[in-house]
């Protein structure tokens, strides 16, 4: 009974924490998600800046030359989601709205219920037009919109520029707060940027070839939308298991408006292969034994994290989890947590 009554009050005590934490994380979002949005992106491209400074470039003008080539990446994407999406966003409707006829024209031969389907059919056509709803409120929020991400592209440009210049000196002063051997400390800190930059390589390449396999059947039964289909493929593939789904979802749907039951078919049956047996492999290509972590802890990692945190802390979720297991594993290599053999528990031996 005591044993139960400690685990419950310090399972209460875990949770009223928990929720503490999330309420200010919540409270101070708008400078949250830029520091996190700068670190990453700071870690990612910092080698960048490091291999300008060996070719002796000064660090301030590898800094902001490394910001440029950020910022001309970012413009380059957005240029091409607008083409992809905002430019052929009534197609893209047209050709949802085909799928979803022919989907339910060929549910109809299995003598499924009418009233089923139609009340599905109602759902999703509700649900479209209340996006557009509420006229007055979107008027109202559009400017704090706009300012809230002024201010969070501020915040991410002036931490990324520290980061990217003082990156050592971060390093440094990081593992000194560690408490530990200077070298593990400076060798935990190696370890999270490996593999932060590790993951996003790796799932990087692991979206492009996947979404390769995908474009094959997609061109040769002339689907329409495949460059809109490739790009929201490439980019849910960041989030971990759910991500390419969603994509081909989207792919499956308008492939049968197209084609009909069999062109959806084969869509559906490539993205299964893409997003099973060949992600998994190219994943352990890519990444190795670095971010080797179990399907089902990724599952419930991811899910965890978009619950609480969304579609942020579900693409953050693996590699933060996997850095957490290695600084574990390496503490452990190093001894921490072992006792030393001159403590006692019950007061000096003589």
């Amino acid at each position: 009974m005591r044993r139960a009554g400690v685990v419950s009050w310090l399972l209460l005590g875990i949770f009223l924490a928990a929720s503490t934490i999330l309420s200010i994380v919540a409270t101070v979002s708008g400078i949250i998600v830029p520091l996190l949005v700068a670190v990453v992106i700071g870690i990612v491209f910092r080698p960048l800046v490091d291999i300008l400074e060996q070719q002796h470039v000064n660090r301030n003008t590898g800094t902001v030359l490394t910001m440029l080539f950020i910022l001309v990446g970012i413009v380059i994407l957005l240029i091409i989601l607008v083409r992809g999406f905002v430019y052929q966003g009534a197609e893209i409707v047209t050709q949802i709205q085909a799928g979803w006829t022919g989907l339910q024209a060929w549910l109809m031969q299995f003598e499924i219920d009418e009233g089923i389907l139609e009340s599905i059919s109602v759902t999703v056509h509700t649900a479209i037009p209340a996006l557009g709803q509420g006229i007055v409120g979107l008027l109202t929020n559009t400017f704090s919109g706009i300012v809230t991400f002024l201010i969070g592209a501020y915040f991410s440009i002036f931490i990324l520029f520290f980061i990217l210049r003082d990156g050592p000196e971060i390093d440094l002063w990081m593992s000194r707060q560690l408490n530990l051997k200077p070298e593990t400390g400076a060798a935990i800190i190696a370890d999270t940027s490996r593999s932060i930059r590790l993951y996003f390589r790796g799932t990087a390449i692991t979206a492009a070839i996947t979404a390769i396999v995908v474009a094959i059947p997609l061109i040769y039964l002339n689907v329409p939308l495949v460059s809109s289909i490739l790009i929201l493929y490439f980019f849910t593939s960041f989030i971990p298991y759910i991500g390419a789904f969603i994509g081909g979802a989207f792919a499956v749907i308008i492939a049968f408006g197209s084609g009909g039951p069999e062109a959806a078919l084969i869509i559906a049956v490539a993205v299964t292969i893409s997003n099973g047996a060949l992600q998994n492999a190219i994943n352990s290509w890519v990444l190795g034994a670095t971010l080797k972590m179990h399907p089902l802890a990724v599952f419930l990692v991811t899910i965890a994290a978009g619950i609480v945190g969304g579609v942020l802390a579900m693409v953050l979720a693996v590699p933060l989890t996997a850095v957490v297991v290695q600084t574990v594993h390496r503490l452990k290599e190093e001894g921490v947590f072992v006792e030393p053999l001159n403590s006692t528990h019950g007061g000096n031996i003589e």
